[in-house]
């Protein structure tokens, strides 16, 4: 299996400021939800920048804040090799440990000037998911993040089972309607795989509202990732929605994750990949109504609606605005 990057993923980034209606990704709706609640009063004098980094988008008079969602290798963050471009930025905040380590390791990113605060959800409703007779499956991210695997996974398990379908929210609409234009058919081939197969219910885009409504009403988050996840907003949701996460252990997964998922060994072998993923997904299906996984599942849902919290991370965020503060005078 060919190593997939986010190369896709090189026009999302911006200003904190700034919010055109389009729609969104993760960063796009991490900054969204952060913004919102955030003091204005902190934000004064505070340049923001969403992960590109760019001298360009420096500004002399204010605290230059990288808040970096991108991974150490998009062409969006390559110029953290040139050091005038580091010295002139006043923090990096990271969204993982994962990730503040690749950047460390990488670009020799200053411990002194560099904070983890990781992203966040707005709570979700509790909610009792009552036993039913097909289980329900559901993949909300974009393509490249595993999809394919997925579908062959599906394939593979439907030999020998048949209470199971699998909800799939993926599209390159989430970017907006030029990315989708640029990417063109890259993708339609597990598009139209996604329409062939009966219990796989191809959904496309969505906005975020109606997909939290959708893992509300899932058992299982299948995304067996080949992405280099530097956090993954879709995964804390599902686990915050009462959702069984089963997924591969590649980047910042099992940070974000933690002891409340199933991993899969991280495979550059597709084959290998496919059958182990099946055989995980098989496995978490069989014991989804144990007594075992209710309590882990009663102990995730309080985790992740807690800790996770926007809440939680809001308070983090105005410790630190206010930090920046006071290093600068």
């Amino acid at each position: 299996m060919k190593k997939e990057r986010n190369i896709f993923m090189t026009n999302q980034s911006t200003s904190l400021k700034e919010n055109n209606g389009l729609p969104m990704g993760g960063t796009e709706l991490q900054s969204k939800l952060i913004y919102s609640r955030l003091d204005s009063k902190l934000l004064k004098n505070k340049n923001i920048i969403l992960s590109t980094c760019d001298p360009k988008r420096l500004k002399k008079d204010e605290i230059n804040i990288i808040w970096q969602q991108l991974s150490y290798d998009q062409q969006n963050v390559q110029r953290m090799k040139d050091r005038k471009f580091v010295d002139d930025v006043d923090w990096f905040v990271f969204n993982s440990h994962w990730s503040f380590n690749e950047f460390r390791r990488r670009f020799n990113c200053p411990e002194y000037k560099s904070k983890v605060i990781q992203n966040c959800i707005a709570p979700f409703p509790f909610k009792i998911k009552k036993p039913k007779d097909n289980l329900k499956l559901i993949y909300t991210s974009t393509p490249w993040r595993g999809l394919a695997v997925l579908v062959r996974a599906v394939e593979r398990l439907n030999e020998t089972r048949k209470d199971f379908d699998v909800d799939v929210y993926s599209s390159t609409e989430i970017y907006g309607k030029g990315f989708a234009e640029a990417m063109g058919t890259k993708f339609e081939s597990v598009f139209q795989k996604c329409r062939e197969i009966p219990n796989i219910n191809f959904k496309g885009y969505a906005p975020n509202d109606q997909i939290r409504g959708a893992l509300m009403n899932a058992h299982i988050f299948a995304y067996p990732s080949v992405f280099e996840e530097t956090s993954c907003i879709a995964a804390i949701e599902a686990l915050a929605a009462g959702c069984r996460v089963v997924t591969t252990n590649y980047g910042a997964l099992p940070e974000t994750c933690g002891s409340f998922a199933r991993y899969v060994e991280f495979e550059t072998d597709a084959g290998r990949l496919i059958e182990n993923y099946a055989a995980a997904l098989d496995d978490e299906m069989n014991k989804i109504y144990s007594t075992e996984t209710k309590h882990d599942l009663d102990l995730q849902i309080n985790h992740y609606n807690t800790r996770w919290s926007v809440i939680q991370r809001i308070k983090q965020w105005e410790a630190f605005l206010g930090q920046a503060d006071a290093n600068s005078g």
